[in-house]
């Protein structure tokens, strides 16, 4: 786990000196800000973040204020530097064992508590806080935001760690036998795969899944294309052999390079334009359900597989 708090130079109020009148002074013209009642954090430093670091810096300062509650959740998963699907607005804690935790008028702003048994041996002590390890977050978001949520960030963590096989995480889930949520945990397990990008490919994959279209025979994620002996591509998915479909991120836009990406994507979309594939450029937004109730995405895979795919390209399906 990275030192969050040297990242973002949180600032730990509780520790400063009496004469340290200089943060104060800063916090009180708006030059920094609070986070929790006890952590500070440069106010255009904090402005600049993208919302995921933001959230990461939340957490962490919730994490440097409570005493014996621990950061669980899909804070937890952002601490461990793991893919979340959405971006939680509250730090969920868990207290150690039985602890119950006081009513919720007593919470510090920004943060929630669930009462659930938490055991000692699920527990982490990193960079002075405390998170739940790695499964245990995986069962906390499986019970709290859903399968969907749990797959994207049990995905983030295969694709880190090779070594966290299915095996291996179904061998975890047997350790919290009477814990609600576990069947939730499993579903996630099963669905998930070791070498996604992204939150939005995972999103993408399971509505592909969902929607089971008779008219897709394969689906092939990150399927990798040669164009020459010493580069290649890789694509979010080959579906029949002839639909490349990339689901667009913001972040690389975000890009000071911005020229750069945009032209080695264009020529990207030119290699795969002159064989004969069809390219669908889908944006995350296209993954969500309209008014209908239908999802654009697969509104436009739809229309896609109705046509007849190059002779070439029609012999490798």
């Amino acid at each position: 786990m990275k030192n969050w708090q040297e990242e973002f130079q949180l600032v730990n109020l509780t520790k400063l000196l009496h004469s340290d009148t200089e943060t104060s002074a800063a916090i009180s013209n708006g030059q920094m800000i609070k986070l929790t009642h006890e952590v500070a954090i440069n106010a255009e430093k904090y402005r600049s973040l993208p919302a995921w670091d933001k959230a990461a810096a939340r957490a962490f300062a919730v994490g440097m204020t409570v005493d014996k509650a621990v950061v669980a959740g899909q804070s937890a998963a952002r601490l461990w530097g793991y893919q979340t699907l959405t971006v939680e607005k509250t730090v969920l804690c868990l207290l150690p064992e039985r602890l119950r935790s006081k009513s919720s008028k007593h919470w510090p702003s920004g943060m929630r508590y669930k009462d659930r048994y938490l055991s000692s041996r699920d527990i982490r002590e990193v960079h002075g806080i405390r998170v739940t390890g790695a499964f245990r977050t995986f069962l906390d978001i499986a019970l709290d935001d859903g399968v969907v949520a749990a797959v994207v960030t049990i995905d983030s963590a295969r694709r880190q760690n090779p070594s966290l096989t299915r095996e291996k995480l179904m061998h975890s889930a047997e350790s919290f036998p009477r814990h609600r949520g576990v069947k939730a945990y499993r579903q996630a397990i099963e669905l998930s795969i070791p070498n996604s990008d992204s939150a939005q490919e995972t999103r993408a994959r399971l509505i592909l899944r969902e929607a089971k279209l008779p008219e897709i025979q394969s689906v092939k994620v990150q399927a990798r294309f040669d164009q020459s002996h010493n580069k290649y591509f890789l694509v979010d998915f080959l579906i029949n052999e002839w639909i490349i479909v990339e689901i667009d991120g913001r972040s690389k836009y975000d890009s000071p390079e911005l020229n750069e990406v945009l032209m080695a994507e264009r020529d990207r979309e030119k290699f795969f334009l002159n064989q004969g594939y069809a390219v669908l450029r889908i944006d995350p937004k296209q993954l969500d359900l309209n008014q209908d109730g239908e999802c654009e995405f697969i509104g436009i895979l739809k229309n896609t597989l109705q046509k007849t795919p190059p002779e070439h390209l029609k012999q490798a399906a």
